[in-house]
């Protein structure tokens, strides 16, 4: 027997959801993931559009600076081309729960001047990253990010 609606909001519970398959879930993610090859990518707007709920909110920490909305992304993503010229993103895996995709990955790329400070020597950076994508309607609604800045930076001081 299923419980009322107003007991899963006291109990914390979530709505049960039907769960993706794996070719579901590449289907859904590999348009946004295809945003990070920069050499190869469309036009950053419109995939927005395209795979991205209007409510579409990022966070990569607690802060409320740490999330930003689907605004904020297409100007982060464009920025890539003049930044990351040839960055890219490689999937590695991905695996599904419900309506929640978790891509583990790689992102690497060569800056075209200073990254968060670190001066630019022509050195190339590759990082692990790991997403958790929730999909509503089969669009991503939320992101949860978790990218390892710290080793990118450290590979491209060293000598």
């Amino acid at each position: 027997m299923k419980s009322p609606p107003f007991l899963n909001r006291m109990l914390g519970r979530r709505p049960t959801v039907a769960a993706m398959t794996l070719d579901e879930a590449r289907e859904v993610v590999a348009p946004w993931y295809a945003l990070f090859k920069v050499a190869t990518r469309g036009d950053v707007g419109e995939v927005h559009e395209q795979v991205l709920t209007e409510d579409y909110k990022s966070c990569s920490g607690y802060l409320p600076s740490e999330c930003w909305g689907r605004e904020t992304s297409i100007n982060v993503i464009s920025n890539f081309a003049n930044t990351l010229p040839d960055m890219c993103f490689t999937i590695h895996e991905i695996l599904t729960a419900g309506n929640r995709v978790v891509v583990r990955g790689e992102a690497s790329a060569t800056p075209s001047g200073a990254l968060f400070g670190v001066p630019h020597f022509g050195k190339s950076f590759r990082t692990m990253a790991i997403d958790i994508q929730v999909v509503r309607d089969r669009k991503i609604s939320e992101a949860f990010r978790m990218e390892n800045w710290l080793s990118a930076l450290n590979q491209l001081r060293s000598t």
